[in-house]
């Protein structure tokens, strides 16, 4: 086992003194913890680093608390999941038609609120009570018959936030701070309404060309969809509850794991995660919210648990945390190696900056020049642009091969007279080429 905490070590380590990561990571293996570090800065400006008892703000890693208040709810015999929504929420539309467990597993068809247009230009920038978060989307016509299809849905664990405060007659931050919180000592994690003064939070950012803070948004919407914050310690100690019976009956634990239309179950992903060649039943979710992203990872055969949370949107969270997972199973798991970068001369940034298209497709990225920096821009998660340096690490007659800040990408470029042709290798390994535009 401990040469398995040292490469868990040497990973962390080389993606930190490259500034690959920059946030809070546990690893755990029944009970124990392996790797519990903090990395990088929670404050830039007032140079505060990251530790184990950072809080994070961890988006829709909140679906599984709704999840376990709903059955918590249900077990007491104050609802059931098959229930119609319209028998707690009357006036909502077309509530007749869906039940609770088409909101928990995103089959219901309503359309996802954080999807509409004015979403980031304004919706997001604004307090909004429940009531008004709902009214959003309530009038929408449905996308699907509920129960026919996937497709995920901020605004159905919305309506789940509605349907607990109104069955338990509580706000659905005291019910999930005394119904789950309070009973597993989670004294770091709670619902961040975005007024209350949290200590030890972590700020979020983003990168254009350079590390910013990220867009403003609002805490009083998420809510039961995407709004509490914890630290990795908190995170497993609500990892080992799911466990056991402390929150709920083995029964119905069993049933929010089922995987239903998507593998999605109530709050969490389940499906096999391929690790030295053997499937294994992982249960995860990743969450993201303005300038925070992480994920849980657990392996339900063998119990081992990887929790990644990050202050900076741009960290691929999910990768690193499947590269845990191998280096904890025996599997290697690339180590960035540290890298000696070039001068850039004048006509090498000429001959290489502009529009690459993928493929005759509409995928584009861009190659800027600023002064003598080169930046690469592209879409991420959400379709979300970012702008980040690159630098050159070779160069030969007719290739130029380059590696990014912040994340560990490669690009390298093939010159053919005034053809140029990318092959890019993002954040999470997927290598594509691209052709640039004339």
């Amino acid at each position: 086992m401990q040469a398995i905490v040292s490469r868990l070590h040497e990973y962390m380590n080389a993606l930190d003194q490259r500034g690959y990561f920059q946030g809070a990571v546990l690893v755990g293996h029944q009970g124990e913890k392996l790797l519990c570090r903090g990395y990088g800065m929670a404050n830039e400006e007032h140079g505060v680093i990251n530790t184990p008892q950072t809080k994070f703000r961890i988006g829709s890693l909140t679906k599984g608390f709704t999840a376990v208040a709903i059955l918590q709810l249900e077990e007491r015999g104050l609802l059931s999941t098959e229930d119609n929504i319209g028998r707690y929420l009357p006036n909502f539309p077309n509530g007749n038609r869906m039940t609770i467990h088409h909101l928990l597993t995103h089959t219901s068809g309503i359309p996802d609120f954080a999807g509409l247009p004015e979403y980031w230009t304004r919706i997001m920038r604004l307090p909004s009570s429940l009531d008004e978060t709902i009214r959003l989307f309530r009038d929408l016509p449905l996308e699907f018959t509920p129960g026919d299809q996937f497709r995920y849905s901020n605004s159905s664990y919305i309506l789940l936030t509605r349907i607990i405060e109104e069955v338990s007659g509580e706000s659905y931050t005291d019910f999930i701070r005394n119904n789950i919180l309070v009973p597993l000592d989670m004294n770091d994690t709670g619902v961040d309404d975005g007024r209350t003064i949290i200590k030890g939070m972590a700020s979020g950012y983003s990168v254009w060309k350079e590390k910013i803070r990220a867009e403003h948004i609002d805490m009083s919407i998420p809510q039961g969809a995407y709004g509490m914050y914890a630290t990795v310690e908190d995170l497993y100690r609500w990892d080992q509850a799911l466990l056991t019976e402390q929150l709920a009956s083995s029964s119905t634990l069993r049933k929010m794991f089922t995987p239903y239309r998507e593998n999605y179950g109530y709050g969490w992903v389940i499906q096999p995660l391929t690790i030295a060649g053997k499937p294994r039943k992982c249960i995860s979710h990743y969450g993201d919210v303005n300038g925070f992203c992480g994920n849980m990872l657990r392996l339900a055969d063998n119990g081992w648990t990887v929790i990644v949370l990050s202050n900076l949107s741009l960290t691929p969270v999910t990768q690193i945390g499947k590269n845990l997972l191998r280096i904890a199973l025996g599997e290697p798991a690339r180590v960035p190696d540290t890298v000696q970068t070039l001068d850039w001369l004048g006509d090498d940034i000429a001959s290489i900056a502009g529009t690459y298209r993928l493929d005759h497709l509409d995928e584009n990225l861009k190659i800027t020049a600023d002064g003598k920096k080169l930046y690469l821009t592209v879409a991420k998660m959400h379709g979300a642009p970012y702008c980040y340096p690159i630098h050159p690490i070779s160069k030969t007659n007719g290739r130029i091969q380059c590696v990014t800040e912040y994340v560990d990408e490669e690009l390298r470029f093939d010159l053919h007279g005034d053809a140029v042709r990318l092959t890019y290798t993002d954040m999470n390994g997927r290598k594509r080429s691209f052709d640039r535009m004339v």
